[in-house]
């Protein structure tokens, strides 16, 4: 079964963006990030000069022609570069728009899209490359992925806000992932309804960052964190069951090793023993309080 990194690797907007970023493609993505970044100066700069409220919150804004105001900030000789990129039809330009070819997504919907998927990405790598050194549980990734998501919007709150405000368009696809990394679990009915929900979360943690300037991403988090564990636990019954059918797989490749194969290092073995002879002092615990009761 894939892993949730090989997973995450593989959405569509992962590939839409290796596709975007790659190296044949090197001119023209410059040019999109120059217009992402143009497009958060715009945003910083407005959002700067709006009165706040409250403990520094960011409200809610729209801007009159902004692709307009995007190409002066990027110095060109007018709007039509920008728009060309972001239109439905692009007329063979070097990288497909990230919203595709539907042509009731209209350009700026399709830009901003883009600029915050650009702007989270690096982000969103930091989570997968500390799944590199840590083999995580799916509350673990979650926990993991909505601080970033927190974290970028504590350094981009304009683009954040901009109408009609809240997380990157690939967050709901990500989440979605993580939410179904296990085959046994993410087969259960309410998978789906547990993703949707989650998508939610994310949308409250990034509005948490809005309403609060002085919030950490770890604050951020935090406001969601109970519901998020609790969804995500597996229930007892099917972490004892996981648990039974590890220790037979485990059990049945030691019995059954070629020669030469290492099932288990010594190091793993001690760990083992360790944590197996700790379960066993639970499980005789809990054994003795039953026959107490009986």
């Amino acid at each position: 079964m894939p892993s949730i990194r090989q997973e995450l690797e593989t959405t569509r907007t992962a590939r839409w963006y290796r596709h975007a970023s790659g190296v044949h493609r090197a001119g023209a993505w410059a040019e999109r990030v120059r217009e992402y970044a143009a497009l958060r100066a715009v945003l910083a700069d407005h959002a700067a000069a709006m009165p706040t409220a409250g403990r520094n919150a960011q409200p809610a804004f729209q801007l009159a022609g902004l692709l307009k105001l995007v190409a002066e900030r990027a110095h060109y000789a007018g709007a039509e570069p920008v728009y060309r990129r972001y239109r439905s039809k692009q007329h063979g330009q070097p990288i497909s728009r990230w919203a595709g070819a539907d042509p009731t997504v209209k350009p700026l919907a399709a830009f901003l899209a883009e600029a915050k998927i650009a702007a989270f990405w690096p982000y969103r790598e930091g989570v997968i490359e500390v799944a590199d050194a840590f083999d995580m549980t799916r509350t673990e990734w979650a926990t993991a992925y909505l601080r970033a998501l927190a974290a970028w919007a504590t350094d981009n709150r304009a683009l954040a806000a901009y109408h009609p405000g809240g997380p990157p368009p690939c967050v709901s696809e990500d989440l979605a992932v993580i939410i179904g990394a296990s085959a046994g679990w993410a087969a259960a009915p309410s998978a789906a309804g547990h993703a949707g929900r989650l998508t939610t979360l994310a949308g409250d943690v990034v509005r948490s960052v809005l309403d609060d300037a002085s919030i950490t991403p770890l604050g951020a988090f935090d406001t969601v964190r109970d519901e998020v564990r609790s969804m995500l636990s597996p229930p007892p019954e099917s972490l004892t069951e996981r648990v039974l059918r590890a220790v037979a797989e485990l059990s049945d490749r030691m019995i059954h090793a070629t020669g030469g194969e290492t099932v288990i290092t010594p190091g793993q073995a001690s760990r083992l023993r360790a944590t197996l002879g700790s379960l066993a002092t639970l499980l005789e615990q809990r054994a003795g309080g039953h026959l107490g009761d009986a």
